[in-house]
């Protein structure tokens, strides 16, 4: 469907998905590529003058170099910070794989040359009964960078949903490890025991940062993952 895109996919929830995808689209954007951010599902969000607003959408958008409106960046916006499923059954709502692949038809035209997607949660978060992101990635056929929020528990969320991935025959780009929590133990020999498990061909580890994420630059060189064939 997109020539040339990017997932960004977390093993959890807030483990630095946004932080990543705006971090890339900053590069991709001074490295003279034009860019499309998009978010297609979050939950959790702000009632404005302009309807609800989501303040992860709102950085895709701010940071790609081709403005969108918010509505497309954002198709499936819900109030409430919970699972999808729910947070669309909340607002009378319904959401699928089909209604998803269909709010990108009208962007088709644009001719981009990088498509920044970010995900919602994890890989198996449900998206309604009987399906989950899963099944939305499986379509896209999009390489996926993995986050991995890096804390207690890491190892094996990371393990299952590089397996999961895999079994699906979903492509890894990249992992992408986080450290979120300043105390935690044995964070480096974490970080290494990923490094040598998953095999993917772009590795990166990010120190945790005491301000909050999108509020300064982490510098990440990706130029090694953007010289690949992606998509």
């Amino acid at each position: 469907m997109f020539n040339k895109g990017l997932f960004i996919l977390g093993t959890d929830t807030n483990v630095g998905k946004t932080t990543i995808a705006v971090n890339l689209l900053s590069f991709l954007k001074k490295s003279g590529y034009s860019t499309v951010g998009l978010k297609p599902v979050s939950s959790g969000a702000q009632l404005t003058k302009d309807g609800l607003r989501n303040n992860d959408a709102l950085a895709l958008q701010k940071e790609a170099s081709i403005y969108l409106p918010y509505e497309q960046v954002n198709s499936f916006c819900f109030k409430l910070a919970t699972a999808p499923h729910i947070a669309a059954a909340q607002q009378a709502s319904q959401l699928n794989v089909a209604k998803i692949m269909d709010s990108f038809q009208p962007l088709l035209k644009i001719s981009a040359d990088y498509w920044i997607i970010e995900g919602l949660g994890g890989a198996a978060v449900p998206l309604n009964r009987v399906e989950t992101m899963l099944d939305l990635l499986q379509v896209l056929n999009l390489p996926v960078i993995l986050v991995v929020g890096l804390r207690l528990g890491c190892l094996n969320h990371a393990l299952l949903t590089y397996e999961i991935l895999k079994k699906r025959g979903i492509s890894i780009a990249a992992c992408i490890v986080n450290q979120i929590e300043p105390d935690m133990q044995f964070h480096e020999e974490n970080s290494l025991y990923l490094k040598q498990s998953l095999d993917v061909p772009f590795f990166k580890v990010i120190d945790y940062q005491k301000k909050r994420a999108l509020d300064f630059n982490i510098y990440i060189d990706w130029s090694d993952l953007i010289n690949r064939k992606c998509g």
